[in-house]
């Protein structure tokens, strides 16, 4: 029976000395790679001709291009026109965007300027998928406006989310 018990302590110390001291794992490597974004405009965020007003006064076109609204009355014209510019993206299927607006000039006539704001569009601003879109604004007149045809840039961004 010593024997016995003296094999088996052996055996047990002799696996324990040939136990490995290293193990190997694997994981699978993915990676997809997406066309490159892409952004093209046609049109102008025109908000047509008008007069001022008495007041300081706004003037709200929908991003849609459906509506532009006077918060003063006096100042609407007859056969008045406007326009939203729209934006046309390029990117990869099954991919988001996010996008971003920015007045880069404000409307300027020489010295005089007239402040843009609530740039709006027709994707929103997150998980967007749609391929193009339009874009609205208010522009806001102060009641001493100069006489002239004013001029200013919006800037578009967008990016992979």
């Amino acid at each position: 029976m010593k024997k016995i018990t003296l094999i088996l302590l052996v055996s047990l110390i002799s696996g324990t000395a040939f136990a490995q001291n290293s193990v190997t794992g694997e994981a699978q490597v993915n990676a997809e790679i997406v066309s490159p974004l892409g952004i093209a405009s046609s049109g102008v965020l025109n908000f047509g001709t008008f007069t001022t007003s008495v007041n300081d006064a706004t003037i709200v076109i929908l991003p849609d291009g459906s509506e532009k609204n006077f918060s003063e009355t006096d100042m609407v014209l007859p056969g008045d026109v406007f326009s939203v510019p729209t934006f046309t993206v390029t990117k990869s299927d099954n991919v988001a965007y996010s996008l971003e607006l920015d007045v880069v000039d404000s409307p300027t006539l020489g010295e005089n300027t007239l402040s843009l704001t609530n740039l709006t569009s027709t994707a929103g601003s997150a998980n967007n998928s749609a391929t193009s879109f339009t874009v609205g604004g208010t522009l806001n007149v102060p009641s001493d406006a100069a006489e002239g045809i004013y001029e200013g840039e919006v800037q578009v961004t967008v990016s992979y989310e």
